[in-house]
């Protein structure tokens, strides 16, 4: 006995996605590294609206998703928001494109539950999060690895999350250019509003919490 089916990891969460050896798992494999962080922030909180900003694979939504699932929250949603085509072909060269694209893709097929906006991040928030006035319960974000581009994603998400709502942010450990995730950490921090705990877990992933306003 044992607390995960490896063989439900193997063939649908970890299956089709090179991309989850960012987080410390293995495509196919039936450890799923950060993968399981991910899904326990999302079981723990019972987040009503998960939302991941960019996903090679789709492992984020993936474990998003089941975690609403296994909870059976009525009325829960996880929602992918990726630029797809509209990502610029000089960016697209650096990061690469969604290998969970194709609509008859695993992720795709395993998860027709998660809702895809694709859009850029930016016009995402001005034109679907914004109207709509949707209150975000845990947030990732690994859309635009370049520093403007990140934080240009915190700027506009985080103040959509709720109280006490959860945000993770990946590649906090990719030292690499033009990678800019690790300078946008380090401002997060030194701005004192939110509090940062930084896992060394593959190219890195942070949690980050809304500090309590002072009394």
């Amino acid at each position: 006995m044992g607390l995960l089916d490896t063989t439900f990891v193997t063939s649908v969460l970890t299956v089709d996605d090179p991309f989850c050896r960012g987080h410390g798992s293995q495509n196919g494999s039936e450890y799923l590294g950060a993968g399981l962080l991910y899904y326990g922030l999302a079981y723990s909180t019972r987040a009503r609206i998960c939302v991941c900003l960019g996903s090679g694979g789709g492992f984020v939504p993936r474990m998003m998703r089941q975690a609403q699932r296994d909870l059976g929250l009525e009325g829960a949603r996880t929602i992918l928001v990726d630029g797809l085509n509209e990502v610029p072909r000089e960016k697209v060269k650096i990061w690469g494109t969604p290998y969970w694209a194709p609509a008859d893709s695993t992720f795709r097929t395993n998860f027709p539950d998660v809702e895809i906006v694709a859009r850029l991040t930016a016009d995402a928030c001005r034109d679907v999060f914004v109207p709509a006035g949707l209150r975000i319960d845990y947030l990732h974000i690994d859309a635009d690895h370049h520093y403007e581009g990140a934080r240009q994603d915190w700027d506009l998400y985080a103040p959509l999350v709720s109280d006490g709502g959860v945000i993770t942010l990946h590649d906090t450990k990719n030292f690499r250019p033009p990678c800019g995730v690790p300078r946008l950490i380090e401002e997060i921090r030194a701005e004192g509003r939110y509090g940062v705990v930084d896992l060394p877990i593959s190219y890195g992933t942070a949690i980050v919490t809304r500090n309590p306003a002072p009394r």
